[in-house]
């Protein structure tokens, strides 16, 4: 069954990095993506929206093909099955294994999971258009069997950069706290007010979903990205556009 035994080892030493270069934890993301960040080395071809090349997805994907081509070539008999087999493997168990370790043994912020596709913010502004404010529907899910408090902030970073400015006013003047009860799947709702006078950014974003969440817990932090393209509901503005950034806005008020 077996063709060449060092070939197999060298294949199965491959498929062994590319399963644990898939774990997604302790962020959302796989760990590859904290190798590259450890090693200071660009993780997407545009670093401030995350869109581009991906160059950590396209390092491990080489490793995986690298992997699964010589555990092919090490086998006489099956080797077809196996091949995809192990793919399968390794592409889906880190998921699976993460997930089965926050229903049983990880603590705290790290037994929560973000469910960013029933996400989403939507933006008002008052009747003669000096405040507008922001409320932001949030679900998550406590895995735990005890309740979980954590702070959370909308991730600043987004695919379009003419969102910025409304993640951004939804992390002033402060981080919101979120208690989970143990168990359950809860969304939770969070606001924030600017005044329009300070905002800078002429394009009224009137609802956002697709973004990135950070949670925060005894100084550690936990990012939850999401993975596909997000959804943007937006017209054209009176806002006036100063200098001046969302902070400064809102302090003022």
């Amino acid at each position: 069954m077996i063709r060449d035994r060092s070939l197999l080892i060298k294949g199965l030493i491959f498929l062994l990095a590319v399963f644990i270069l898939n774990i997604p934890f302790p962020n959302s993301t796989p760990l590859s993506h904290s190798v590259f960040s450890f090693l200071s080395l660009p993780i997407y071809g545009n670093e401030e929206t995350m869109t581009g090349i991906q160059y950590a997805n396209n390092a491990w994907g080489i490793i995986l093909l690298l992997g699964l081509f010589a555990l092919y070539k090490s086998l006489n008999r099956h080797r077809l099955k196996l091949t995809i087999l192990a793919a399968f493997i390794v592409i889906s168990g880190p998921g699976h294994m993460v997930e089965a370790m926050q229903k049983t043994v990880l603590p705290g912020m790290y037994a929560v999971s973000y469910d960013a596709e029933n996400s989403s913010c939507t933006f008002e502004r008052n009747k003669k258009e000096t405040v507008l404010t922001g409320t932001c529907d949030l679900s998550f899910e406590n895995h735990s069997s005890k309740p979980i408090t954590f702070e959370v902030a909308l991730d600043e970073r987004s695919y379009f950069k003419e969102d910025t400015p409304f993640l951004v006013m939804m992390n002033k003047p402060r981080l919101h706290t979120v208690t989970l009860e143990p168990k359950t799947y809860q969304t939770v709702e969070i606001t924030s007010s600017v005044k329009t006078a300070g905002f800078p950014s002429k394009i009224f974003m009137s609802e956002v979903n697709g973004f990135h969440v950070n949670i925060y817990q005894h100084g550690k932090s936990v990012i939850y990205k999401h993975r596909k393209s997000p959804y943007r509901a937006f017209e054209m503005s009176e806002l006036p556009a100063k200098a001046s950034a969302v902070a400064a806005a809102a302090d003022d008020y």
